[in-house]
């Protein structure tokens, strides 16, 4: 919509790409601060390195990373150089932010040489001097929205001098797809966590060690080593930041898709259908390109499924509910003890959890009657007596706290540290330490209650059917257990036995519609979902723009088999299985029978979930 831009008579909403030459030569001044609030992750470090070595020379520049001890010393440097008409950086001040008003002061004492300059880099901080704030030139300095600008800041980085250096159009195409690569990474972060499964800190220095990369190993267009130049970006720039194996894989098919052989040449190449890459080494022309490209990124453009919209929105609804809940929300007692606002506040747990043990006998089991495995068991049989062990243990221990809160509001008991801090926790609804610790269950303490108890019951049906011979042979919810990891690895320990073979001969197989081969213990997993696909009978299919966030999955066969009568599947992705729709845990894999380019599935970033809260 164009109708809040018409009374200012501006031309888009967004602010425009910080260039930092621009910001020096028309808004800079002698006596003014420039103060650059950059966000976690980013570094105008070496951008602002270059800029001062293009315009005072390095010898007049000074920069001090400030922390412990560095204060005397950044003190004497401001002296020095505003005496002198040098530019000092002085960095991180949200370090420092007790020591920050001294700087004031001094600022204020300076009689500043013409040409000198004083930059201040920090993240928001809350009490940052205001009067400081007030007097210094702002700008934030991080990446800009939408791929466009990102690219449009990248070529204001780039001169036209280090684009067309060598007169090669493979060297230049190569750092145009890498300012579209590094983009790509950056945007796909407004889609967490199915764009990528958390905010990974990709930095304008990435790009700066991808670009220097390419000018290096780009020099005789002849002998280009694609792999290799995959291997190098991949382990020594981005993927170093990437923890997750998955999102790895996406980053990996990103940098197949985006540097190949098709660069350089005379036919033209449209990047993601949306981008032509000019056929030149022109600057004048690349920057003639990333203007003609629509505002609007489609999730075309990052390979992912139709309806990322409706997940993103979702999880924004989903972030949205949980700050207004903390806005809502009372803060934590000062003072002593209120009787009546731990009523308030505190009952509706304590009716909660009464309600879900009616007709249960949890809370009553003594310690030596819960049953223990024994050493004959078999190793799912032995998993599942010590989840429950567990589970009846931590379902006691909730008991106790909740029994002792209300003792407390009853008045019939003293109020202690260790009944302050559960309800502490409780009263900004947040789950009590000492019960995350023992099971890290959903955040909020009404689910984590109920979660606790309905997995806790579900595991007596798993230990009855363990004990009568047919776990293995009924479908099973993974969702049901505290740990469904650990049944996994006891699955597999099982099979190890059972085959008399070692344990690390064994490998995780899994088949949609169908039996696995030579299986000795195969079980079957139901009520899963996926996200980022549909089913289409067994095989995996793209989702439509109004197809839901999570769609329902049949049953898939899994087993652990001899290494030697595993076969890759055709045709098949894999995919992982996460414990809930935030991807923080990877439970498995499992493979999964798909049409079209795998490459093209992977970045979809199709998953499964156990669960969706």
């Amino acid at each position: 919509a164009e109708w809040p831009l018409r009374p200012g008579g501006i031309t888009e909403l967004s602010p425009p790409v910080v260039n930092l030459r621009r910001l020096y030569e028309e808004y800079s001044h002698s006596d003014e601060p420039i103060l650059v609030l950059i966000s976690a992750g980013s570094d105008v470090s070496q951008e602002l390195r270059d800029l001062a070595s293009q315009v005072v020379g390095m010898e007049n520049y000074v920069q001090v990373s400030m922390g412990q001890g560095q204060a005397e010393f950044a003190l004497a440097q401001l002296k020095e150089c505003s005496m002198r008409g040098r530019w000092l950086c002085l960095m991180n001040l949200h370090l420092v932010i007790a020591w920050v008003p001294i700087l004031e002061k001094e600022i204020n004492l300076l009689n500043p040489h013409k040409n000198f300059r004083l930059w201040l880099t920090s993240e928001p901080h809350d009490k940052f001097p205001v009067v400081l704030l007030e007097t210094s030139l702002k700008v934030t300095y991080e990446s800009p929205p939408g791929l466009k600008k990102n690219m449009a800041r990248t070529y204001e980085s780039w001169t036209p001098e280090f684009i067309e250096k060598g007169s090669s159009v493979l060297r230049s195409q190569a750092l145009f797809s890498l300012a579209w690569f590094h983009a790509l990474i950056q945007e796909r972060r407004n889609y967490i966590p199915q764009g990528w499964t958390k905010f990974y800190e990709f930095s304008n220095g990435d790009l700066r060690s991808g670009a220097d990369i390419i000018d290096r190993l780009f020099k005789d267009d002849k002998n280009i080593q694609w792999e290799f130049i995959h291997g190098l970006l991949e382990n020594t720039v981005f993927g170093g930041r990437i923890d997750n194996t998955f999102d790895l894989r996406i980053l990996r098919a990103y940098l197949q898709l985006y540097f190949d052989s098709n660069l350089g040449g005379s036919t033209k190449r449209m990047l993601a259908d949306v981008l032509e890459m000019p056929s030149t080494t022109s600057h004048k022309e690349f920057v003639r390109a990333i203007k003609n490209m629509s505002d609007h990124d489609a999730p075309s453009r990052f390979c992912l499924p139709l309806n990322i919209d409706r997940s993103q929105q979702t999880m924004v609804a989903k972030n949205v509910i949980e700050l207004l809940k903390i806005v809502k929300r009372p803060d934590i007692p000062e003072g002593g003890f209120d009787k009546n606002r731990w009523a308030t506040e505190l009952t509706p747990y304590l009716q909660l959890w009464k309600k879900l043990n009616t007709s249960l006998d949890l809370t009553r089991i003594k310690e030596r009657d819960i049953e223990q495995p024994k050493p004959s068991d078999p190793p799912t049989l032995a998993f599942l007596l010590l989840e429950r062990s567990s589970a009846i243990k931590l379902v006691q221990k909730v008991h106790s706290d909740l029994g002792n809160i209300n003792e407390v509001i009853k008045g019939t008991a003293l109020l202690s540290k260790e009944v302050q801090d559960v309800a502490g926790r409780l009263f900004v609804a947040e789950v009590p330490l000492n019960w995350w610790c023992k099971w890290e269950g959903p955040f909020v303490p009404i689910k984590y209650l109920r979660s606790l108890i309905s997995k806790t019951v579900a595991l007596g049906g798993w230990i009855e059917r363990a004990k009568n011979g047919v776990l293995l042979k009924s479908p099973a919810n993974l969702s049901e257990l505290f740990h469904p990891d650990v049944f996994i690895n006891a699955l597999r320990q099982e099979t190890a036995r059972m085959m008399g073979v070692p344990i690390n001969s064994l490998v995780f197989s899994s088949v949609f519609g169908g039996a696995i081969a030579n299986a000795v213990c195969p079980i079957t997993i139901e009520g899963l979902l996926v996200q980022g696909g549909l089913f289409e009978g067994v095989c995996l299919v793209e989702c439509t723009r109004t197809s839901p966030m999570n769609s329902p999955v049949p049953g898939c066969s899994v087993a652990w088999i001899l290494q030697k009568d595993y076969k890759d599947p055709v045709g098949c992705i894999a995919c992982p299985v996460y414990n809930n729709d935030d991807r923080e845990t990877v439970i498995t894999s499992l493979n999964v029978p798909c049409k079209g380019n795998i490459r093209d599935w992977i970045l979809k970033s199709v998953a499964f979930v156990l669960k969706f809260e």
